[in-house]
């Protein structure tokens, strides 16, 4: 579509969204995203979309209402993968996937806490994850079994750390207690440092804060710090509703509503703010994730992806809602990010209620591939090859907007259900011919599995899923016992084998 086109449409929706922008703000965001759409007794089965199929659909329990899916993520212990799924209140859900078109539920960790943020990492020989309870944990969650275990009560708030070492036994390990809530959290690559966020509204304080926590030892979380952010009194609020961490580790990228902050978090017990970004074209900054990709001439250049959850999810009058907003930050431009346009689903429509908007995405740099969930407009995948390129256009700039193509970036792939409220959208798994399963996390669907067939984008590196699987300590045992008798056996054998000889020498005289 072009910029001309684009330019009239936006005009469009920027009208249809006045009374809606002029409404109190959503409280979505005090207890976790709530869904909006619709279901019939079943899910829908069929759908359309483009270089994408529905695979197979689990459901959390048997009401035949709406299951509350939140966020997703994924861990492959040995030769099985897993999605944990997390819930609003229905506690973490974990399904083998080994066999994408046949997930198999393998327990679910009982912790009815609302909103189920996750993040998994490995330490110590322990494959560990965090869950989030936003707002409080509420009568429900106290008298569940991470709140009993764990001595919670009704008014308490923050994050649970849960064993997963053992899937089918998933266990309780520590409590990360936060006033304000924790909306969503991230650990630190290095895997001792959390990062909470509360994304709650200008209500909650008068000083927002991150609060970062050290769990070096997860079974005893330290808190370190409130680390103070800016004040920025538009939009929601200008609290942080979600980090990013490069992958070294030496930066981190919070969207806090009002505004987007890139921080050096080289020390992570004690960031500093290099850059922030408020730009009024964003309603809610609501993800800022990164990605490195080299440019026609093959200089890197590095890209801030921010998503706009517009009116914190709230019932839409219209799609596509928010967007996708795109920024250059590399080098010194981290200090000024510097917009080279913004980027819309092509999804036209009149909403009847149902959330149309941007919502959780991940990013996969070798494969130049971005997914995403787009709430009542189901799941997109979109080539982002040429987003180094469009950071050097010299037509670039904040006014620039594409619709499904544009701006660095082109939808390859979507697929939307009737009934699709997709939370978030990712996949573990690529393959040489840009092929995945991709796993869905729906408020009213439950837990979705789609193909993407790879038409439409040709090879790409493969992606592959890192092993978590804990070395048992037997075969740890074993490799220092051969490596400190390695010694000894080189004395012991030859004296064995000259005991031998002689053994043998004296037998022959008998018998001669």
């Amino acid at each position: 579509m072009t910029r001309r086109a684009g330019s009239a449409l936006l005009a469009l929706t920027l009208t249809a969204m006045g009374s809606l922008l002029a409404a109190p703000p959503a409280l979505a965001h005090q207890g976790g995203d709530l869904p909006t759409n619709t279901r019939a007794a079943e899910v829908a089965t069929e759908g359309a979309g483009e270089a994408m199929k529905h695979v197979a659909n689990v459901q959390y329990d048997d009401t035949g209402e709406a299951q509350n899916g939140t966020d997703i993520e994924f861990m492959r212990l040995g030769k099985r993968e897993y999605a944990l799924a997390g819930t609003l209140g229905g506690g973490l859900q974990v399904i083998d996937i080994t066999r994408p078109r046949r997930p198999k539920p393998v327990s679910v960790y009982d912790c009815k806490i609302s909103q189920g943020d996750i993040q998994v990492w490995k330490r110590r020989g322990r494959v560990l994850a965090s869950y989030t309870a936003d707002g409080t944990v509420g009568a429900a969650g106290a008298a569940s079994r991470c709140g009993t275990e764990l001595g919670l009560e009704a008014g308490d708030a923050g994050t649970v750390i849960v064993d997963l070492t053992d899937p089918r036994r998933p266990g309780t390990v520590s409590w990360l207690p936060v006033g304000a809530g924790s909306h969503n959290m991230t650990i630190h690559p290095s895997g001792k440092w959390l990062y909470n966020s509360n994304s709650d509204l200008l209500t909650a304080g008068s000083e927002p804060h991150i609060t970062i926590y050290d769990i070096r030892r997860p079974t005893r979380p330290v808190k370190v710090q409130d680390f103070v952010i800016p004040f920025v009194p538009t939009s929601l609020g200008s609290e942080s509703h979600d980090i990013t961490f490069s992958a070294d580790g030496t930066r981190a990228y919070s969207a806090a509503l009002s505004q987007t902050l890139v921080l050096d978090t080289t020390d992570p017990a004690a960031p500093e703010i290099l850059g922030q970004i408020v730009d009024p074209a964003v309603n809610v900054s609501h993800q800022a994730d990164p990605v490195t990709l080299k440019d026609s001439d093959g200089t890197e250049r590095t890209i801030l992806v921010v998503t706009d959850e517009r009116a914190g999810a709230a019932a839409s009058v219209e799609c596509p809602g928010g967007g996708l907003h795109l920024y250059d930050v590399t080098g010194d431009l981290e200090t000024a990010p510097v917009k080279i346009g913004a980027w819309f689903a092509p999804a036209y429509s009149v909403q009847d209620g149902a959330t149309c908007t941007s919502h959780v995405l991940r990013i996969y740099p070798r494969q130049q591939l971005l997914t995403i969930a787009w709430y009542a407009k189901g799941v997109r995948v979109l080539d982002i090859s040429g987003l180094a390129d469009a950071a050097t256009d010299p037509l670039a700039g904040p006014a620039t907007i594409a619709f499904g193509d544009g701006v660095g970036m082109k939808e390859v792939g979507h697929f939307t259900m009737p009934d699709s409220d997709a939370w978030s959208f990712k996949t573990n798994k690529i393959r040489r011919n840009g092929s995945f399963f991709g796993y869905a996390n729906d408020l009213v669907r439950g837990f979705d599995v789609f193909r993407y067939d790879g038409s439409t984008i040709g090879d790409v590196k493969p992606l592959k899923p890192r092993d978590l699987r804990p070395r048992r300590k037997g075969s740890v045992t074993a490799e220092r016992v051969d490596a400190s008798t390695a010694a000894g056996l080189a004395l012991v054998v030859p004296a064995t084998l000259g005991a031998l000889l002689l053994h043998r020498r004296a037998a022959r005289r008998r018998r001669d």
